[in-house]
C-alpha cells in the first residue's frame, strides 16, 4: 500500500468537492477518466453527460459546500476501491422579492473505483449512495458586507481578493 497513492486519491476527492462548490465543471471532469461512468441520483452515464446534468441542477444554487470524510482506500495495484462520506449543503438563490431561500442538506457516500493510468489517479466509476435529504426554508442573516461565496471565477479562491 502506497501512502503517496492514497494521498493523491484523497486530493482528487477534495478537488472534486472544491470544483463542484465553485461551479468549475470543466475541472470537475478532470477528476474522472473520459470513459468513466457515474451513477448520481437520477443520472447514470458518461462524464460529459454528468457535467451537463450538474450544470442544469446547479444553475439556481447560490451556495454549495461538499464535505468529504471517512475516506477508506483499498489499493490493488493500479486500481483502488474507495468509499468516502459526503455531507452537502446546497442553498437555492432566493426568488425575486423573497427574503428566504431553500437549503438542502444531503448525506451520501461515494463508492468509487479509481484507476491509475499514465501515472494519474482518477475516478473510473462512481456510485453515489444517498442516505438522507432534508429541505428547509431559511433566512440568511449574515451581514451583507461580509465576503460572500461566488460560484464563478470571481470567487476569492481565484482572485485572492474579497
Amino acid at each position: 500500500m502506497s501512502l503517496e497513492d492514497k494521498a493523491v486519491i484523497t486530493d482528487v476527492l477534495h478537488r472534486y468537492a472544491r470544483y463542484v462548490d465553485r461551479a468549475d465543471f470543466d475541472r470537475v471532469a478532470e477528476c474522472y477518466f473520459p470513459d468513466a461512468i457515474d451513477t448520481h441520483g437520477g443520472y447514470i452515464g458518461s462524464v460529459d453527460g454528468l457535467i451537463e446534468d450538474m450544470k442544469t441542477r446547479h444553475r439556481t444554487i447560490d451556495s454549495s459546500m461538499h464535505y468529504i470524510s471517512n475516506i477508506l482506500i483499498d489499493l490493488d495495484g493500479d486500481t483502488a476501491n474507495v468509499e468516502s462520506y459526503c455531507l452537502c449543503y446546497l442553498r437555492q438563490a432566493p426568488a425575486d422579492g423573497e427574503s428566504t431561500q431553500m437549503l438542502s442538506t444531503i448525506k451520501c457516500r461515494y463508492v468509487d473505483r479509481f484507476e491509475k493510468r499514465n501515472s494519474q489517479w482518477r475516478i473510473a466509476e462512481r456510485i453515489v449512495v444517498f442516505d438522507e435529504s432534508r429541505h428547509e426554508r431559511i433566512e440568511n442573516v449574515l451581514d451583507p458586507t461580509w465576503v460572500s461565496p461566488r460560484r464563478t471565477a470571481d470567487d476569492s479562491l481565484y482572485t485572492g481578493k474579497p
